[in-house]
């Protein structure tokens, strides 16, 4: 009897670790990381990249309208967890050709405010 209790105990520790283990995986989206693709509708400001455009510096929390030198345009709101990152890791591949690094300042206690 005592066994097979340590055996449930054991059964039990191990799926509640992998469901944990899996909520982590899901939660570490890139979207999750880097910001999110939203509508143009809700952008604080435009940013034209032309194609000698390097990096940008944004407001975490911030949502931005780019307009790319092809022509290509798309919003992110930046509320993500990293504070650099490369944008074409976010955004669709034909809206940017070229790399544009971000930086993303403020604190996450600012979202929303």
């Amino acid at each position: 009897m005592k066994k097979t209790q340590i055996l449930s105990a054991l059964t039990l520790s191990a799926a509640l670790g992998l469901a944990a283990i899996s909520t982590s995986a899901v939660a570490a989206t890139s979207g999750n990381l880097l910001g999110s693709i939203v509508p143009s509708s809700q952008a604080d400001r435009t940013v034209s990249l032309a194609g000698n455009t390097s990096n940008i510096v944004v407001k975490r929390g911030e949502t931005v309208n780019f307009v790319a030198a092809n022509g290509q345009k798309f919003a992110v709101k930046f509320d993500g967890v990293r504070n650099a990152f490369n944008l074409q890791e976010l955004v669709p591949a034909a809206a940017l050709n070229h790399p544009v690094d971000v930086y993303v300042h403020g604190r996450f206690s600012n979202l929303g405010a």
